[in-house]
């Protein structure tokens, strides 16, 4: 709201299910703390409607393209 401007991107898990995935076979954090990062996640997801665009992170490379066509095409229309 104080910058609209700004281009906003939110990242999104291709699921609920992958991410949890994604967090335990980084094998880094107890499950604890892995339920808790996935609880916190799961709240930030129901906040993506809100953003401009929305990037679904299936395949790092692909991701990263679509981000940075965003970011371009907000660049040629300033």
């Amino acid at each position: 709201k104080n910058y609209p401007q700004a281009v906003t991107i939110f990242i999104l898990p291709p699921s609920e299910e992958i991410l949890l995935k994604r967090l335990r076979g980084r094998g880094t954090e107890t499950d604890e703390q892995i339920e808790k990062r996935f609880g916190k996640a799961r709240a930030e997801m129901e906040y993506a409607q809100q953003y401009g665009y929305r990037v679904v992170n299936d395949d790092l490379d692909v991701a990263v393209d679509e981000v940075r066509d965003i970011i371009d095409q907000a660049r040629a229309q300033a």
